[in-house]
């Protein structure tokens, strides 16, 4: 994990209202590890933020769910990722909760408390401190035995604290969560075990096709949803022409956000690619069937490293740690501002020559 800057007046005020909430709602400072299959425990796993951070969980969740029979694993989820979490047939239910104003979330509070959580798990190990919200989450589920990575500020809500000595990367940090559930790190693969069906694998040939018959087959993906992992629209248009360059028989497509549609046809007429709008169903097929995916770090990589599609990595300065988990290809890193702003196209042209160098030759590219 980074290294804290030292609190402001602002955050110390924050974490005095933590400190006060744990000390009058938290019961015990620590809870010791029950024998979780001597009755029926009811788990609450956070993670309200977004479909990449809920896919790259989606395997901890599974290896809880599997230590006891008697486990009822429910998921708190934002509005983005819920239909995901829907899908996962380990989990019971799932609550959708819309961070913003804290005391709008008084009816999910209530929610939470009404089903009597025995297990609370912080499943947002990526952010360097717990916030008020998730303090408030954990500590209304009035569950008993309330879990999460420890060393971030804030970190008293938890009665069951995991401390890891190194993070080499983030999913070791999600992964630590099931540690108290008697899960090693080393029990299994961690990538996302995603659905795929043979259906699903049609799809995913038929847009292709629909794209052009031609291999290898690239996906370069310009939308992010959180603006600092967004690299300017138009530094694309130098990477598109070196892959047209690089591999003349290519099929490109490309894909982006709604907004940036009209940008994405721009580009992809001077490439000969082809720009399509996806659905997330869409964009997992063709993702999967893909040879080749270049994206900034959003759930389109995480999905490419599940399939083991080779990925080139558009990375923030500092972020080595969220490097697509267990992928083929490279990451290539900004600088100041620690935004995908500072990253050139040059860059990126260039980790492109590298990444073909390395893969084209031996999987018939070039």
């Amino acid at each position: 994990m980074r290294l804290s800057r030292p609190p402001s007046i602002e955050a110390a005020v924050r974490s005095a209202f933590s400190w006060a909430l744990v000390r009058i709602f938290g019961g015990p400072d620590r809870a010791p590890i029950p024998d979780w299959r001597a009755r029926p425990y009811r788990i609450l796993f956070i993670r309200d933020d977004g479909i990449g951070d809920l896919m790259v969980s989606m395997e901890v969740l599974r290896a809880i769910s599997e230590v006891s029979p008697s486990f009822t694993l429910d998921l708190l989820c934002s509005p983005q990722n819920a239909p995901f979490g829907r899908s996962l047939p380990f989990v019971n239910e799932v609550i959708v909760h819309q961070r913003g104003f804290l005391l709008k979330a008084v009816p999910t509070w209530r929610r939470l408390r009404s089903r009597k959580y025995d297990v609370a798990i912080d499943g947002r190990v990526a952010i360097g401190n717990v916030n008020k919200q998730t303090t408030c989450l954990l500590l209304s589920s009035g569950a008993r035995w309330r879990i999460g990575i420890a060393g971030r500020r804030n970190d008293r809500v938890y009665s069951v604290p995991v401390h890891l000595p190194e993070i080499k990367h983030w999913i070791d940090a999600i992964v630590a969560l099931a540690q108290p559930f008697g899960i090693q790190g080393d029990s299994r693969d961690w990538r996302a075990r995603l659905p795929f069906s043979a259906r699903d694998r049609a799809l995913g040939e038929e847009l292709w096709n629909r794209a052009g018959g031609g291999r290898p087959r690239i996906l370069v993906n310009l939308s992010s949803a959180q603006p600092d992992r967004q690299w300017p629209v138009e530094r694309f248009a130098p990477l598109l022409a070196r892959s047209r360059e690089r591999l003349p028989g290519a099929t490109i497509v490309i894909s982006s956000m709604p907004a940036q549609q009209a940008a994405a046809e721009q580009l992809a007429e001077p490439a000969r690619a082809v720009a399509f709008g996806m659905t997330l169903p869409e964009a997992t097929a063709v993702t999967a069937t893909a040879d080749l995916v270049i994206s900034p770090d959003t759930a389109i990589t995480v999905i490419a490293s599940a399939f083991q599609v080779p990925i080139l990595a558009l990375m923030r300065k500092g972020t080595a740690q969220w490097i697509p988990y267990r992928a083929p290809g490279r990451a290539v890193f900004g600088g100041d501002p620690p935004t995908l702003v500072g990253l050139s196209s040059e860059r990126v042209v260039a980790a492109l020559d590298e990444l073909l160098d390395e893969l084209g030759p031996a999987r018939g590219w070039i």
